[in-house]
């Protein structure tokens, strides 16, 4: 029986302290040589439900710990188990396999070493490794040097380092899955950072620092809609300003293709949401259709034009950075221009509570998807659709001051 359905079983007392939380049970790795195995940073994964089930839950072991290595710069991996105890019950249950739990049997053998030997010569066999694909960008940060390549090709070793590394996604990025490379649509990009080889020489070594996955839908006529559809930093590199980086990096290579349309993402989570607003806030501050004098005088035609053709930004992004954009240049002491603020932003919610069903595919092109869930409200009367109005735009107003934060703290990217 598999931990999933535990909750179906009466577990005793004695039986529960073999029932573990995955999520401190399991830490991450990224090596660079051998000599660093019993001392590297380990990392929490953020997840673990796509291993263990809804209750991210290990059962069969006391005291248990699983350290998850990886080599750094090809990102094969290795385990190292360590318990005190081991379930032995007659409930017909048996201690999850946690080797087949944390790495699907179909890509369990390109992922996982059989060993500690053969996992300590993946380290030292990966100072040959070369990045895949071509540099389309190169920068320093907080004295570190930074390579983001691109890659579009379908080799068999590329493919197999893909597998790896989306393998590792799947603890950080909600319903991560493999993508089929051999797709011609796809599109990634890795980024590296450039460290010190350690052999004296003052040659680096390419270590993975995180990648992004997208594809390239159609779009009449001779144009692609490029759609987001993982980004990944790995652990080390997060809350370092990297992302942003990384992200404007690859966002410069697809505004410089004439076939690109725009570029979408594929259902954000809060903090992607929060990354992409900060970028594109930035980049559009610098467009003169986004003065602060414009901004008060509402959102246009002209501000949606600029920011898809100069950016690539769609229209519904573009009206969502314009409102934070002119939540910033409003002067809140001065009700009238708060007040009119607060009109502009209500008037968009307000649309799903006065439309009929045949006006809900216009609505998805200037909502998002909570915003959406406002369907509901149609029925509602005006005392109720005035208080879930006010509620939304002050839950809204929230995360717009949190972008607006970073800015104030961060006005450039690079």
């Amino acid at each position: 029986m598999v931990m999933e359905d535990l909750t179906n079983v009466q577990l005793t007392n004695s039986d529960r302290k073999y029932v573990s939380d995955g999520l401190k049970a399991i830490k991450l790795t990224f090596l660079k040589d051998p000599q660093e195995m019993s001392t590297a940073t380990q990392y929490a994964p953020d997840m673990v439900y796509q291993h263990f089930g809804d209750e991210e839950t290990i059962f069969g072991y006391e005291d248990l710990d699983v350290t998850l290595h990886h080599t750094a710069q090809t990102l094969f991996a290795y385990t190292n188990i360590s318990y005190s105890g081991k379930f032995k019950g007659d409930k017909g249950l048996e201690a999850d396999d946690i080797n087949e739990k944390l790495v699907h049997a179909d890509v369990r053998a390109n992922v996982l070493c059989s060993g500690k030997g053969e996992f300590q010569q993946k380290l030292i066999k990966q100072k040959e490794f070369k990045p895949y694909g071509e540099m389309i960008h190169k920068f320093q940060s907080k004295g570190k040097t930074f390579e983001v390549y691109k890659v579009t090709e379908q080799s068999e070793s590329f493919n197999l380092f893909l597998e790896r590394i989306q393998t590792l996604g799947m603890f950080y990025i909600e319903c991560c899955s493999l993508t089929d490379n051999t797709e011609e649509n796809w599109l990634h990009y890795f980024i590296y950072e450039l460290c010190d080889s350690g052999e004296g020489d003052g040659k680096t070594l390419p270590v993975v620092a995180g990648y992004a996955t997208l594809y390239k839908f159609y779009n009449y006529f001779d144009k692609r809609r490029p759609r987001i559809a993982q980004m990944l930093l790995l652990p080390q590199y997060r809350k370092s300003g990297i992302g942003a980086q990384f992200m404007e990096s690859f966002l410069r290579d697809l505004r410089a293709s004439p076939e690109v349309f725009d570029v979408t993402v594929e259902a954000p989570g809060d903090a992607f949401t929060f990354l992409r607003d900060y970028v594109d806030c930035i980049n559009c501050m610098a467009l003169p259709e986004f003065s602060p004098e414009n901004l008060k005088k509402g959102y246009t035609e002209t501000m949606r034009n600029a920011a898809l053709n100069k950016l690539k930004i769609s229209k519904t992004q573009s009206r969502r950075v314009y409102e934070i954009l002119r939540y910033r240049v409003t002067n809140k002491s001065i009700k009238e221009e708060l007040k009119n603020q607060r009109v502009d932003v209500k008037r968009r919610l307000y649309a799903p509570m006065k439309r009929s069903d045949r006006d809900w595919k216009r609505l998805n092109l200037a909502l998002t998807a909570d915003e959406l869930k406002q369907a509901a409200c149609g029925a509602m009367d005006e005392e109720t659709k005035f208080s879930t109005l006010s509620q939304t735009y002050d839950r809204l107003m929230e995360a717009y001051q949190r972008t607006i934060d970073r800015i104030e703290a961060h006005p450039s990217i690079f």
